[in-house]
């Protein structure tokens, strides 16, 4: 099992990087911290790993949150029209915290599909 403290510094720098990686980026803050907080609940269903693994899924996840966010927002709310009462930025925030705690799954799934992809002839 990895240790509390490595665990610690790994999400310190996770956290440090995507708040760098955002304002360079012009993403979001909400969506990024909604999408940090999801990528940390889903740290606690996978096993332990070294810090670097750590703070490279919790970047990932808050970057994928934070980028597309808005954009499943908007599609909730033109499908969903229910949802339009809820308001765009309350949309936005749940959709980051849902796409936080499902990119560490969906990351390595689409990497893996497209290794497929790319080894049918």
């Amino acid at each position: 099992m990895a240790e509390p403290a490595s665990s610690t510094v790994g999400i310190a720098i996770a956290a440090g990087t995507i708040t760098l990686t955002g304002s360079i980026l012009g993403v979001q803050y909400d969506a990024l911290l909604a999408g940090l907080a999801g990528g940390l609940v889903s740290l606690s269903y996978l096993p332990p790993m070294r810090w670097s693994q750590i703070a490279g899924s919790v970047i990932g996840s808050s970057l994928i949150a934070g980028w597309f966010a808005p954009v499943a927002s908007i599609t909730a709310a033109n499908y969903f029209p229910f949802l339009s009462s809820a308001g765009e930025s309350g949309i936005r925030i749940a959709a980051a915290a849902g796409l936080g705690l499902c990119a560490q799954v969906i990351i390595p799934a689409a990497f893996a599909w497209l290794r497929k992809k790319g080894d049918v002839p």
